[in-house]
């Protein structure tokens, strides 16, 4: 959205107050190159943890890219924009934190789960939705936990500024067009369009996981940011912390209609800390995994 607005501004400059708006785009300018910096730090590392996760994630990244056009292309064919925001996120894929690609899978697979026909029919294999979750999860494995506080704490104060910034531009934008002039009209749909953020019907699951540990007991409590469905479950997932790898799987718990919480259990079978992270899988197939906890 950021650079969407930078160029359909930029075009226009020269109808709007100077040097007020150019010092703006100079600003989101500076901003959109801070933010490429704070999503590069994702990558900085050696060894082969660093590697896996650096090949796990150009694969999604990969993916992701082939789902988000295509999307966008069955919006244009059905001639419904709302898909198309739905396949329109921001940042690109290969500048999100890692904790953010990851919220990206998931909401693609969201928006493409009832799409599949359509998907299929223009080439994607009839396994492409659990495809996605396997590269997903293959990405979400390799990253260490804890391992993008800093750059994504950059991300969110960049991503302030520019917001702030953004409404400081719209507000012009929409004092000087006027979408009753024939010769505004055009541009000021154009702005719009490039200034809109994706919105879901139905958004994103963010789960949160409290954890206690006796012994080799791990039990926890998850919570929901929203309501879940009858037959939605969740289960504790566990790997030893440090380097990444595979999370081993607990049982799963089946939830109540309505529910905003739930407690699950896992045993583990070492004696070193562990980092858990509680996932949660709805009846279309979607997947939402907490961040991690050690314990």
């Amino acid at each position: 959205m950021y650079h969407r607005v930078h160029g359909v501004v930029t075009t226009y400059v020269a109808e709007f107050p100077a040097p007020f708006v150019p010092n703006l785009l100079t600003g989101l300018a500076t901003n959109n190159n801070d933010i490429h910096a704070a999503a590069a730090l994702q990558e900085v590392g050696t060894g082969p943890a660093t590697a896996k996760r650096g090949q796990e994630r150009a694969k999604l990244v990969k993916m992701l890219t082939k789902i988000e056009n295509t999307g966008q292309v069955i919006g244009a064919a059905l001639n419904d924009p709302a898909i198309i925001v739905q396949f329109s996120l921001e940042p690109a894929f290969s500048q999100m934190a890692d904790e953010d690609l990851i919220t990206a899978a998931d909401t693609l697979k969201t928006a493409a789960t009832p799409l599949a026909a359509e998907f299929e029919s223009r080439g994607f294999v009839a396994t492409f939705l659990a495809d996605l979750q396997t590269r997903r999860d293959a990405f979400h494995n390799a990253v260490p936990a804890g391992s993008t506080v800093g750059p994504t704490e950059t991300l969110v104060q960049e991503f302030a500024a520019n917001d702030a910034l953004i409404g400081e531009v719209e507000a012009i934008v929409e004092n000087v067009w006027d979408a009753d002039v024939p010769a505004d009209a055009p541009k000021l749909a154009e702005f719009r369009f490039a200034r809109h953020v994706l919105r879901v019907n139905s958004p994103p699951l963010t789960v949160t996981l409290a954890a206690t540990r006796t012994g080799n007991a791990v039990t926890g409590t998850a919570t929901f940011s929203r309501t879940v469905q009858a037959g939605d479950t969740v289960s504790l997932r566990w790997r030893v912390q440090g380097p990444a790898g595979p999370f081993a799987d607990g049982p799963l718990t089946t939830l109540s209609a309505n529910a905003t919480s739930a407690n699950a259990s896992v045993t583990v079978t070492t004696g070193n800390p562990v980092e858990v992270v509680a996932r949660v899988i709805l009846s279309s197939g979607s997947q939402f995994d907490s961040p991690a906890v050690v314990v």
